[in-house]
């Protein structure tokens, strides 16, 4: 194994999902245009050598930091020009990312910490900007034609530290090293703006009138997380290689830094666990001794092109085992660093996400209390989307409206308020006053109060989006859809995304989004996944397909899922199945007729396009019509 020390660009195209979903032969032409005409051409002017190609993106490697920053700023500068010269729909913008650091060499590819730091820094860049971290700052300050300026220290995802980040300024030529403010929260109503001011005030007058403004933002921060603690004790390395003790600490610190987008969840250093290494240790005195509520250990085998992880969660309370899996991988397919990443992933996912077992463990000891004495996370931990308990939903929402009401500060709560707001419109229920428009502005700010007191949250966003969904506003949904997957850190999140882009006209993006999910949770029971590809496949016309993952995901108790059984069956001329699963919708919801179902295909449909093959096979079980526009197929679906 060689290692070098090296420049490393990571580029990026900006929206790429979204112009592809547009013009995917046009896209693909730019593409192609940008890099034999600019992209190529530069690199190799400034000595880099291209490493690998992603989709979209590009992996670059210098032998110079000067290089590689006069590199990246020369693309921005030379594609901003480009850029000027094409109509809007035609342009192609960048994100670029440039780090120095340590890399591993595996034949032609490159893959370590050094890489990661870059494709991170990518991720963070404005579109047309080129995010460095210190070591390239400092090491081209004053040789490459350009300046930097200190954006402020970050917090970069599967990164255990923070990197302190510059963005190249094309005007100037020295390092600016100032602190930036944040921007402004928006706060909840007078008393609680009233209540910061008056902190930050006081903290001013106790510290002088000279105070860095970093105190101020530390006033700002939002509250500590009020779940559970978790401890993660080092991966334990049974490959018989001392060699590879290096896989088996990368991994521990992954799911670490993995988890922490959990905000949630207390996640305790690594320095806090680095002792606790031997096999066969009481869980319960390791979570006592380190007041953890629970503990994740895990091992780690190499052997030969095949990689296992396995992972095992326990309740340091009880003693009890919550939670256990192995990860198996063939290193063959795709560097080791991709296959390190895609197990981190899957082992954070099962244990933090919001269908993770730390959230069903905690919402099973929730569901035991009185709704009084439930604290404001386990109020959280009820899902008001997936609650059709009349009884159960009353309890939830008084918890919710509690929580908001003492604890305006809690983004969770106010995005849980907003997402039961949401389904109390989508089932014409009655927990909240005011008509359906009244509930869904209230949901609407509920949800924008949330994303203000934590702009992090996809989960906040994804609803947000859903509810301007409701509303008929396509293009906000799409925006805050977009914000939710760029985001990222919730799974459940990304499935949803999915769901309903096949309704929305994005059908492959969203088909993806599902596959991706079933892919890194394939014992997940979540109903939108296989009924999203379902309704996918059914619109493909491949209707033996449809049904498979309409089996898979079916939830018999809600009319509309057994009215899309109903269509799949009828095109399969399987019309005595069609006919009877029309009965059990009839026993779900007595008196429904086409219109109805048209209605409800209407509030998220892109068009009518796609209600046609649904209609043909209601029509053909009898469904009574009822009275509704008829189907304008203007627009393609």
């Amino acid at each position: 194994m060689e290692r070098r020390l090296a420049a490393i660009l990571a580029a990026d195209v900006v929206g790429y999902s979204r112009l592809m979903s547009a013009d995917e032969e046009g896209v693909l032409a730019a593409l192609k245009a940008l890099r034999a005409e600019l992209f190529d051409p530069l690199i190799a002017a400034h000595h880099g050598r291209l490493v690998k190609l992603m989709g979209d993106g590009a992996l670059v490697e210098f032998a110079s930091v000067v290089d590689a920053v006069s590199c990246a700023a020369a693309v921005q500068r030379d594609l901003a020009a480009r850029n000027a010269e094409l109509p809007p729909e035609q342009r192609l913008e960048l994100r670029i990312g440039v780090n120095l650091g340590d890399v591993i060499i595996e034949g032609d590819d490159i893959y370590g910490d050094g890489v990661n730091v870059a494709a991170r820094l990518e991720s963070e860049a404005e579109p047309g900007g080129v995010y460095v971290s210190e070591a390239v700052a400092t090491q081209a300050a004053g040789k490459a034609p350009v300046g930097f300026d200190y954006v402020g220290e970050k917090r970069l995802k599967n990164i255990a530290e923070p990197v302190k980040v510059y963005r190249v300024d094309q005007e100037g030529r020295s390092i600016k090293r100032r602190s930036r403010m944040p921007r402004a929260i928006l706060f909840i109503g007078l008393a609680a703006a009233l209540a910061v001011i008056a902190a930050v005030a006081l903290q001013q007058l106790d510290r002088g009138s000279d105070a860095p403004e970093v105190e101020v933002a530390e006033a700002m921060m939002p509250a500590m997380p009020t779940g559970p603690t978790l401890a993660v004790t080092p991966f334990r390395n049974l490959s018989g290689d001392p060699a590879q003790d290096y896989l088996a600490e990368g991994i521990s610190e992954d799911v670490i830094v993995e988890l922490g987008r959990y905000r949630d969840l207390n996640i305790l250093s690594r320095e806090s666990t680095e002792t606790y290494r031997d096999a066969g240790m009481d869980m319960r005195r390791v979570g006592q001794a380190l007041g953890a509520d629970y503990v994740l250990e895990g091992t780690v085998r190499r052997a030969g092109d095949r990689l296992r992880v396995t992972g095992r969660l326990v309740d340091a309370r009880s003693g009890a085992q919550v939670w256990s899996e192995a990860f198996d991988e063939e290193l063959t397919a795709s560097g080791l660093f991709d296959v390190q990443q895609r197990i981190t992933e899957r082992v954070a996912l099962a244990v933090g996400d919001f269908d993770g077992a730390i959230k069903r463990s905690d919402a099973r000891r929730a569901r035991a209390k009185p709704p009084e004495n439930l604290s404001s996370y386990e109020c959280a931990l009820f899902q008001p989307g997936l609650l059709y308990d009349r009884t159960m939903q009353e309890r939830v929402s008084k918890c919710i409206l509690r929580v908001v009401d003492e604890e305006p500060g809690y983004w969770r709560g106010w995005a849980q308020l907003a997402d039961a707001l949401r389904v109390d419109v989508m089932r014409f229920g009655g927990l909240y006053d005011g008509t359906q428009d009244e509930k869904l502005a209230r949901a609407e700010a509920a949800a924008r109060t949330a994303i203000s007191l934590n702009p992090d949250s996809s989960r906040a966003h994804y609803v947000l989006s859903h509810i301007l969904l409701l509303g008929h506003d396509l293009e906000g949904f799409y925006a805050e859809a977009e914000n939710a997957l760029a985001i990222g850190g919730d799974r459940d999140v990304d499935a949803r995304v999915g769901y309903w882009f096949t309704w929305t006209g994005r059908k492959e993006m969203g088909a993806a989004l599902l596959r991706r999910a079933i892919e890194l949770n394939p014992k997940s029971t979540r109903e939108p996944w296989h009924r999203g590809l379902a309704r996918y496949h059914f619109l493909k016309g491949e209707y033996e397909e449809a049904l498979a993952e309409y089996r898979k995901g079916a939830q018999p108790d809600l009319w509309w899922s057994v009215a899309l059984e109903i269509a799949i069956l009828q095109k399969l001329g399987r019309q005595d199945d069609a006919i009877a699963a029309r009965d059990r919708m009839y026993a779900l919801r007595p008196g429904i007729r086409i219109s109805d179902i048209v209605w409800l295909y209407r509030r998220f449909q892109r068009s009518d396009a796609d209600s046609v093959k649904f209609v043909e096979a209601f029509r053909a079980v009898g469904i009574p019509e009822g009275d509704y526009a008829p189907l304008d197929l203007g627009e393609a679906g």
